[in-house]
């Protein structure tokens, strides 16, 4: 019997051997290792591509959302945090390398003071953006049951903004969403509105532009069907821009009889 062991004794040192090499994160793939801390506690390792690597970013952690490079909690990190990739980018508040969840917070700028909000995963509340494609875009969301909007910088909006799609409205001291107003404004700029008043209807409804920007058009709205659209009829038809400070409305003019036709309004390109 002990023949035996003593002959068992290489294999057992072998298997120890890879489960040595198993323990070590480097090298290791996702299904042989678990994300967390390695033996010393000091750095943390995250799935990614079917591999084990050292957490950068915010990463959550148990509960906590923790801002890690080269899978070290940065403990001295605070304040407004922006992680960027290719595409766009998230924006978080640490406090000593933690993000702060569930918060309202004010946070002075370069640019002035601006209100946030970060949400149950720590990040902003904002529009979403693209690199190289940033506009004036708002999106409606809910705090505590509350509508409230924010631009593509994670900025509390208020006044008259633009979704993708329509027309928003915000109150210009608590920044809370007024669905009455912005069906007001939404009506003004309605897509297929004509009249030969549409400029000084928008001066009334959304007040002065900042300015008007001329543009070509391809929207000869008031020819016949049966009329053969020849490049002369379509010279007498004139695209503007109405700019405001967040939005944008289009309009076409027939030049010859003055009539505008509304083609829709929306948040402004930035370049």
């Amino acid at each position: 019997m002990k023949h035996a062991i003593k002959g068992l004794r290489p294999v057992f040192v072998a298997a120890f051997a890879v489960m040595l090499c198993m323990s070590a994160p480097a090298g290791a793939s996702a299904e042989e290792l678990k994300e967390g801390y390695d033996a010393t506690g000091s750095v943390y390792y995250v799935k990614e591509d079917d591999e084990l690597v050292k957490a950068e970013g915010v990463v959550k952690v148990g509960e906590e959302y923790l801002y890690f490079e080269k899978g070290v909690l940065q403990k001295d990190e605070s304040g407004l945090k922006k992680i960027s990739d290719d595409e766009s980018f998230d924006l978080y508040y640490l406090e000593e390398g933690k993000a702060i969840l569930r918060t309202w917070k004010t946070v002075k700028e370069k640019k002035g003071s601006f209100r946030y909000y970060f949400g149950k995963d720590g990040k902003a509340f904002k529009a979403e953006s693209f690199a190289g494609m940033r506009t004036t875009k708002a999106v409606v969301k809910k705090v505590g049951g509350v509508k409230y909007g924010f631009d593509e910088n994670g900025h509390l909006t208020r006044g008259l903004w633009s979704t993708d799609r329509k027309l928003v409205y915000f109150n210009k001291k608590t920044g809370v969403y007024d669905a009455k107003a912005s069906k007001k404004y939404q009506k003004a700029v309605k897509r297929g509105k004509r009249s030969a008043t549409i400029p000084k209807d928008l001066k009334k409804t959304l007040g002065k532009p900042k300015r008007i920007k001329k543009t070509a058009s391809c929207n000869p709205f008031d020819l016949d069907a049966s009329e053969t659209i020849s490049t002369e009829k379509l010279n007498q038809y004139r695209g503007y821009n109405y700019i405001y400070k967040n939005i944008v409305v289009s309009l076409t003019k027939n030049e010859k009889t003055g009539v505008y036709y509304v083609d829709g309004a929306g948040p402004i390109d930035l370049d």
